[in-house]
C-alpha cells in the first residue's frame, strides 16, 4: 500500500510524532509518497476551534490519511476521541487519533541512546533517571522528564548548560529522531490505542 499522510498536531513541538507514525506506517509495510505537519500558523482561520484547524488542514495539506493529535493531559483518550469525532462530523477525510498520555514526551523517553545522542554526548555515563516504560502513562509531566534527562545527558555545566536549556526544544526533535524503534511502548494502552485505530484505517482503506 501506498499512501499520503498529515500531520495536525496541538504544537509545533509534536512534530515530533511524524517519527512515530512512521515507525507505525513502515509496521504495516505501508510506502510513504508524502507527508506533511500542517503548519496553520499562516493560514487565516475562520475559528480557533478543532473543526476549523481540521477543515483548513484538509483545504491546505490534502492527504489519504489525517492524524490528528491531542495530548491526553488532564482527561481521558477516550474523551479525546469523543472531541475530534465531534469536530469531524460531517467531514469527507479518514483520519486517526494520536493521544498520548499526558503529553507526547511520554512516547519519547524509552531510549537512554537516543536522549544520549540528542545532548550530544553518547558516551555519557551519568545516571540519566528515565523511568520504565511501563510507568511513562503515569508521569505527570513527561516533558519535564525528557527535558532534565537530556540536561544531566549533556554533562554540560555553566554557560553550555545554560545555552543547552534554550536549545531544550531542537533536543527534544532530535530524540524522536534518534528513535529507530518505538516497539517497546507496545503494551502501554494510549500507544496500543493509537496502533489499533491506524489498522482499522488501513484495513479500511485496503478493502475491495
Amino acid at each position: 500500500m501506498r499512501l499520503t499522510y498529515t500531520l495536525l498536531a496541538d504544537g509545533t513541538s509534536d512534530r515530533a510524532l511524524m517519527h512515530i507514525i512512521d515507525w507505525a506506517l513502515r509496521r504495516r509495510s505501508v510506502a510513504i509518497e508524502k507527508k506533511t505537519w500542517a503548519d496553520l500558523s499562516l493560514i487565516p482561520l475562520p475559528g480557533k476551534g478543532l473543526a476549523d484547524r481540521v477543515e483548513a488542514a484538509m483545504r491546505w495539506y490534502p492527504a489519504d490519511l489525517f492524524f490528528i493529535h491531542r495530548d491526553a493531559e488532564k482527561e481521558t483518550v477516550e474523551a479525546r476521541w469523543a472531541e475530534i469525532e465531534v469536530a469531524t462530523a460531517g467531514m469527507a477525510l479518514t483520519w486517526v487519533p494520536v493521544v498520548p498520555v499526558r503529553m507526547t514526551e511520554a512516547w519519547l523517553l524509552h531510549d537512554e541512546g537516543a536522549v544520549r545522542m540528542a545532548a550530544n554526548n553518547p558516551r555519557g555515563r551519568d545516571a540519566l533517571a528515565l523511568p520504565g516504560v511501563r510507568t511513562v502513562e503515569s508521569l505527570p509531566d513527561p516533558k519535564a522528564t525528557l527535558f532534565a534527562a537530556l540536561m544531566t545527558a549533556s554533562g554540560f555545566t555553566g554557560r553550555r548548560r545554560e545555552r543547552l536549556k534554550r536549545d531544550l526544544p531542537r533536543c527534544r526533535a532530535l530524540v524522536a529522531e534518534r528513535i529507530d524503534d518505538f516497539s517497546p511502548l507496545l503494551g502501554l494502552p494510549a500507544f496500543d490505542q493509537f496502533l489499533a485505530r491506524l489498522d482499522a484505517a488501513l484495513d479500511a482503506r485496503a478493502a475491495p
